[in-house]
């Protein structure tokens, strides 16, 4: 079986797997701060309703619509808060790792130039043995192997 993995990991680009974890330390960055800007407008929000019930007379129908608004931005921002806290210790690891990650994408580069060196190979002959092989197919029983 592990014959089987092996071969199947030849078959693979590695520059895949290293494309999809930068691309996942790119999209774990840009969410973050999408979820950022969400928990902060959605705290905005919640302190305009909180203003609008302190300082309005607000009827009782009033007060059902603003209490189920309330509620909607509250799941709302518990869920960008849930997200950053999940990715905080990935973005300020980003954060602090730069370096590395410029080493990766310089890898990435590299190991792409391999896969379509090696993918776009051609031959080119050293000697004429080639030729000999190829010109003389009818002699090629007779070509001694040693």
């Amino acid at each position: 079986m592990s014959e089987i993995i092996q071969v199947s990991l030849y078959e693979k680009q590695v520059s895949k797997g290293i494309e999809s974890f930068l691309s996942l330390l790119r999209e774990v960055e840009r969410q973050h701060n999408v979820s950022l800007s969400v928990e902060q407008d959605a705290n905005d929000e919640t302190q305009d309703i909180l203003h609008i019930i302190e300082l309005k007379d607000i009827e009782q129908s009033e007060m059902s619509v603003l209490c189920d608004k309330l509620k909607d931005i509250r799941v709302k921002r518990r869920k960008a808060k849930d997200y950053v806290v999940q990715t905080n210790s990935v973005v300020s690891w980003i954060e602090e790792n730069k370096n590395v990650i410029k080493g990766i994408e310089k890898l990435l580069g590299e190991v792409r130039k391999a896969e379509r060196y090696t993918q776009n190979r051609i031959f080119t002959p050293k000697t004429g043995i080639s030729e000999e092989i190829f010109n003389n197919k009818e002699e090629d029983e007779a070509i001694p192997l040693f």
